[in-house]
């Protein structure tokens, strides 16, 4: 590979040939930004066209010949064995191209462009992306394996600089109108291009019998809004079809899981499962075979009948029927319930002010007036503290019975100071900004921090995970 030690020595070099104006060139090149070098060197031309006509021949073959040197740089990489190095010198190569493009006085130093046609770098990185994701055998043998996340970050991330860099130069300021159509034509067909790697591997999953996988590889192709209006209609078909029959494997495969578990189903959370199940199947194709009558029959199989009293419309009531309510359980009366909860609540806030204490306070400073004197002046002011308590008491006493048998209570308290510091009056500069106001934190903050010390959530944990088990 070509020395970069070398390359830095040509660019100095040339740096040095040109003008003393390029120095800012010289500087990103030690920071290893190498085409922001160039560009600098092309940008100076540029605005300085009479300067190229001054070159001599000797100094202008000089330039050219060290360019020369530069772009095999970037070349030799385009022949590593490393493809995502071969992949970047491609891209090096395109970006010096559009370099060509954006700076027409450019083509005096160099036939770049002609050795280097932006085609074929183009289709040379599409053929290397091609070739990493065969590479990276995502194992369609594997059945089930859901390999989607992983080819659509890679996809992603293969074409993500090229495109950025294509999406750039059709908003270049500095070329013209026709430039940028072409670079617009080319974004599209990278999108096409990228589009029809979604859709390779679409097919693959689908000859798997992947059809979700398959369906949802359909959806990131569509996404990209570059195939004409006939082709999208198909892969709008397509994707249909799939859903439809990704939708119908899904729901045969719960079907299958509810049929075995109502077989061998002997508790509540069996059942439970079974439904759950035949409900998705449902969901997934509408009146999939028995199920609605399956889950008719089994639906009184699933919920335990559970009552709470004694601490209606608290916060542990609201918690527990959010858990449990049409999903574990259902409520009803204490003469029917099979789980009985009854809880006691104490829940106190309050919060206490104390008189402040003030204090007067009278100060000589030695200050400068209007008209920039220095004069004393006395300084009379106030400086007042004040204290707040706010506290929370926090007692419950929870006692399961029935199918469940558990016992929880506590007793906890919280207080939080509020303290404050304040200065009134005529206050000496080195006072100002030291006020210090500290605001309660409030019912609800306190509540929360009394809750967290408490092992209250996790008890009632404790009795829904036990109810879940019947």
């Amino acid at each position: 590979m070509f020395c970069l030690k070398k390359v830095f020595l040509i660019l100095l070099l040339l740096f040095t040939i040109v003008s003393c104006e390029l120095e800012d060139a010289r500087e990103a090149y030690n920071k290893k930004e190498y085409l922001k070098s160039i560009e600098l060197v092309f940008n100076y031309f540029e605005t300085n066209p009479k300067k190229i006509n001054k070159i001599k021949p000797e100094i202008k073959n000089e330039i050219m010949e060290k360019f020369l040197n530069i772009t095999n740089h970037y070349k030799e990489m385009t022949g590593s064995r490393d493809l995502s190095e071969r992949q970047k010198g491609y891209e090096e190569l395109v970006k010096i191209y559009a370099l060509f493009d954006t700076y027409k006085n450019s083509s005096t130093f160099s036939d770049f462009q002609q050795k280097y046609p932006l085609d074929e770098s183009l289709n040379n990185i599409e053929k290397i992306i091609t070739q990493r994701l065969k590479n990276n055998n995502y194992n369609y043998e594997y059945y089930g394996y859901d390999h989607f996340k992983d080819v659509t970050n890679d996809i992603n991330n293969y074409y993500e600089d090229i495109l950025k860099f294509i999406d750039s130069m059709e908003k270049n300021p500095k070329i013209s109108n026709e430039m940028a159509l072409k670079y617009k034509e080319i974004s599209k067909q990278i999108n096409k291009n990228k589009a029809n790697k979604f859709i390779e591997f679409a097919n693959a999953s689908e000859n798997k019998k992947n059809y979700r996988e398959a369906q949802r590889f359909y959806e990131e192709a569509d996404k990209l809004f570059v195939i004409t209006r006939q082709d999208a209609k198909k892969v709008s078909i397509k994707t249909k079809e799939l859903k439809e029959k990704a939708d119908l494997q899904a729901a045969q495969n719960a079907y299958s899981i509810a049929l075995s578990s109502l077989k061998n189903a002997k508790t509540r959370n069996d059942y439970r499962n079974a439904v759950w199940d035949l409900e998705r199947a449902n969901e997934l194709v509408p009146n999939y075979k028995d199920s609605v009558s399956l889950i008719s029959k089994y639906k009184d199989k699933i919920y335990v009948k559970y009552n709470i009293f004694g601490c209606s419309n608290s916060w542990v009531e609201k918690y527990l029927d959010k858990k449990l309510e049409n999903v574990i359980g259902k409520k009803t009366s204490a003469n029917s319930a099979e789980v009985q909860i009854n809880c006691r609540v104490t829940d106190n806030y309050n919060i206490s002010t104390f008189p402040s204490n003030i204090e007067n306070l009278r100060e000589i400073r030695e200050i400068v007036n209007n008209a920039g004197e220095k004069v004393t002046k006395e300084f009379i002011f106030q400086k007042i503290k004040s204290l707040a308590i706010e506290k929370i008491t926090f007692n419950y006493e929870i006692e399961v019975s029935g199918l469940v048998k558990q016992r929880y209570s506590n007793n906890l308290s919280e207080k939080n100071e509020v303290h404050s510091l304040q200065y009134i009056g005529d206050i000496p500069k080195e006072y100002k900004d030291k006020d210090k106001i500290e605001k309660p934190l409030g019912e609800t903050k306190m509540r929360n921090k009394i809750l967290e010390k408490s092992n209250l959530e996790r008890e009632l944990n404790q009795i829904i995970d036990a109810m879940d088990r019947l």
